[in-house]
């Protein structure tokens, strides 16, 4: 399965359509946790029991998986907008002609030495 077609699957899981928002991937997975939490099925009805615990690792996954590609692409993003505006690094020539430091490793020379 590729992954987009994965992608696809976890939005359907959560019943959303794909491209959905961070807020709306948390809100279907919060009205869907409380839907199928565990908890909320009679103790005694262990097939039940057991049905709400996978969906529950599914609407999990979903999430899980959504909120990293999501949080992946925003940094993407994010980095890239930062590149695009960064001012070039520059460097400050150190007196011996052999040395160079960056702008805040520049370190002053004193005339004594004290002990």
């Amino acid at each position: 399965m590729s992954v987009m077609n994965n992608l696809d699957q976890y939005y359907r899981v959560l019943g959303l359509e794909p491209g959905a928002s961070v807020e709306e991937v948390n809100q279907a997975y919060r009205d869907l946790a409380f839907i199928w939490h565990p908890d909320r099925v009679p103790k005694d009805n262990q097939r039940l029991q057991q049905k709400a615990q996978e969906k529950l690792k599914e609407i999990n996954q979903a999430r899980d998986e959504l909120r990293s590609i999501q949080s992946s692409a925003h940094k993407r993003k994010r980095l890239n907008h930062r590149h695009r505006h960064q001012q070039p690094v520059t460097t400050k020539i150190h007196p011996d002609p052999n040395i160079i430091r960056p702008p805040n490793l520049i370190i002053k020379q004193s005339s004594h030495i004290q002990i």
